[in-house]
C-alpha cells in the first residue's frame, strides 16, 4: 500500500450568510463557490489547492466533493458531483470515505485555503508522522492576530499545548486526517455541519446551539444501548462533557490533550481505536496558511495582491478574477 495518504476537498458553495462577525457587513462576507474565484495564477482557487496538493508529494490523486458544472473545466482532478448544499457536501464525504476508504486513514480539506507545497510537507512530515498512528489527527495553529494579516478577525481560543506549557492563541486548522471506522460518522458529520453553519458566533453560542442539535443522536445511542442490554447515558454523560469543558476553558484551565480526550469521548467509535498510540492526536503548530480560510473580500483582496506582486515579479501579466455563485448552498 502507497505511504500517500487519499485526501478529500470539500468544495460546496454558501448563498446564506448565518453570522455576519463583528465589524463587517453581510456584503464583506464571500458568498457562492469560493474555490470558483480564480487567482492570478490563471486558476481558481480550488484548482490552485489541487496543484499544491499534487506538487507536496504527500497525497493521492485529490478528490474534490462538489458540482460538476461549476468546477468541470476549472480543477485537474476526480470531481465528486453533488449538488453543492451542505448536506450533499457530507454526504458526499461520507460515501468516499465508506465505500472508498473505510479502514485507511483519510485527509479531508476545505477548498479555500491555500497552504504551499512545502506548507504541507511539513505539516505531514513534521507534525502528522510522529502521531500517525491515531484514529483522528487534527491539528492547531499558534498565532497573535496580527500575524494573521487581514484573517486576524477570526476566533481563537486561548489555550495551553500541555499542563505546564504557555498560554497560546489557538486556530483551528482546516485539514483533519481521520480513520472512518473509527470515527462515529453520524456525529461527525453532524458536527462538521454545523461547525460551519455557526462558525463565525460566540464560543458560548455554537455550544449552545450544536449541543441542541445533536441531542437526538445522544438519545438514539441510548436507546440502542438499552435495546442492546447496555447502561445509557449518552444523553447525559456527552453534554456534561461538553459543558464541563467550556468551563474549563473559561478559567483558563483546558489544554490541548484534554480537548483531544473529550473529542474521543464524543466522536470516536468505542473498541475501534484500541491498538492506537492516540485515538485522537492534536498538534500546535505555526503553519499559519492551514487556517487562514478566505471568507471575506479583504482576505481575497490580500490573496489577489500576494499574486499580482509575485507575477509582477516573474514578469507576467495578471489574468481577470472572476467567481461562481448558486442558489444550492454548502462548505
Amino acid at each position: 500500500m502507497s505511504d500517500l495518504l487519499p485526501i478529500i476537498i470539500l468544495a460546496g458553495g454558501n448563498d446564506r450568510v448565518e453570522t455576519i462577525p463583528d465589524g463587517f457587513t453581510a456584503d464583506d462576507l464571500l458568498r457562492g463557490f469560493k474555490g470558483a474565484v480564480k487567482l492570478p495564477s490563471g486558476r481558481c482557487i480550488a484548482g490552485e489547492l489541487v496543484e499544491r496538493i499534487r506538487e507536496s508529494a504527500r497525497f493521492e490523486k485529490p478528490i474534490l466533493v462538489g458540482p460538476r458544472r461549476i468546477y468541470h473545466d476549472l480543477v485537474d482532478c476526480e470531481i465528486w458531483d453533488t449538488t453543492g448544499d451542505l448536506l450533499a457536501t457530507v454526504t458526499g464525504l461520507t460515501r468516499i470515505l465508506t465505500e472508498r476508504y473505510p479502514h485507511r486513514p483519510v485527509a479531508v480539506s476545505a477548498c479555500d485555503i491555500l497552504p504551499t507545497a512545502a506548507d504541507f510537507r511539513e505539516l505531514l512530515d513534521v507534525s502528522y508522522r510522529p502521531q500517525a498512528d491515531s484514529g483522528l489527527w487534527w491539528q492547531m495553529i499558534a498565532a497573535d492576530p496580527d500575524e494573521m494579516g487581514v484573517s486576524g478577525w477570526k476566533p481563537s481560543y486561548p489555550m495551553r499545548p500541555s499542563p505546564d506549557g504557555p498560554l497560546l492563541n489557538l486556530y483551528p486548522g482546516h485539514l483533519l486526517i481521520f480513520r472512518p471506522d473509527a470515527v462515529r460518522l453520524d456525529w461527525f458529520n453532524r458536527f462538521l455541519m454545523l461547525a460551519y453553519r455557526f462558525r463565525n458566533r460566540s464560543l458560548y453560542e455554537r455550544i449552545i446551539r450544536i449541543t441542541l442539535r445533536v441531542m437526538g443522536l445522544w438519545l438514539a445511542d441510548d436507546l440502542r444501548r438499552i435495546a442492546s442490554f447496555q447502561w445509557p447515558g449518552r444523553i447525559v454523560g456527552a453534554p456534561y462533557g461538553i459543558f464541563r469543558m467550556y468551563y474549563r476553558y473559561c478559567v483558563k484551565r483546558v489544554t490541548v490533550p484534554d480537548l483531544a480526550a473529550e473529542l474521543t469521548r464524543q466522536i470516536m467509535v468505542p473498541g475501534r481505536t484500541r491498538g492506537f498510540d492516540h485515538p485522537v492526536a492534536m498538534a500546535v503548530t505555526r503553519l499559519r496558511s492551514f487556517a487562514k480560510d478566505i471568507d471575506t473580500r479583504t482576505e481575497l483582496e490580500e490573496i489577489l495582491r500576494d499574486g499580482e506582486a509575485q507575477r509582477g515579479q516573474e514578469g507576467a501579466p495578471a489574468p481577470t478574477c472572476a467567481s461562481h455563485s448558486s442558489k444550492n448552498a454548502g462548505p
